[in-house]
């Protein structure tokens, strides 16, 4: 028997899946969630990058439905919008504000959960001191870190309470960590001292315009981090 298509929530990544659990409340809201496309912010084939662009237009053509894109908040970021998922990102953000009439596009900072992606911060840090294989710091960067299942239910309870009909949020958390800093809480849940050097690259600059922020305490981030990791 063929497996009836899920037309309210497209991705399958780990992100995608997180919203299966909200399926009724989209089907009631008659809203889709877009969260199919690249998962690797270092993709450099054109044609993959291009292939998301016309998935996603095929897509918007012919959905009648609240339309909610999950965008990254990398765009905002200035020191990496000259990479190519980046712009990619701008391009689709464009494309939905000028085809679309009912949207909501969210961006994400970096989520940490159960995921096989290998190209994650986390996923990459954590492999990369495992298997003690050399990689770079960069000291002066900041870098947003939220649980995928603090992500997803500040994304429901926004969809939930936004009265408009077209709009762009930043969901995120209000604190901001150093990778350095990610790499030691991570040091200290494996008992392993990673292979890694330090460099200093430009600064990061955010907007923090239009933020729903997530109130996290001191803690959070090795809590996070330790339900994943440990």
């Amino acid at each position: 028997m063929k497996k009836k298509r899920n037309h309210y929530i497209i991705g399958s990544g780990f992100i995608a899946k997180k919203f299966k659990k909200y399926l009724n409340f989209l089907k009631i809201r008659k809203t889709v969630i877009y969260a199919a496309g690249i998962s690797n912010s270092s993709e450099n084939n054109i044609k993959n990058l291009k292939k998301e662009i016309d998935s996603l237009k095929k897509f918007i053509s012919s959905n009648k439905k609240k339309f909610v894109y999950i965008s990254s908040y990398s765009v905002n970021d200035t020191a990496r919008k000259k990479k190519k998922y980046v712009r990619n990102k701008i391009k689709i953000e464009k494309i939905i504000k000028n085809k679309v009439k009912n949207y909501l596009i969210i961006r994400l900072p970096e989520i940490v959960g159960f995921s096989k992606n290998p190209n994650t911060l986390t996923n990459f840090f954590n492999t990369m001191i495992i298997k003690k294989k050399p990689f770079v710091v960069y000291t002066n960067a900041k870098r947003n870190i939220l649980d995928v299942d603090d992500a997803i239910s500040n994304c429901i309870r926004f969809i939930k309470f936004n009265k408009k009909s077209r709009c762009t949020i930043n969901i995120i958390n209000k604190r901001f960590y150093r990778p350095l800093k990610i790499v030691k809480e991570l040091e200290k849940i494996l008992k392993i001292k990673g292979n890694y050097k330090l460099k200093r690259n430009k600064k990061l600059s955010f907007v923090n315009k239009d933020n729903l922020f997530f109130e996290s305490n001191k803690n959070y981030l090795g809590k996070v981090l330790k339900k994943y990791y440990n």
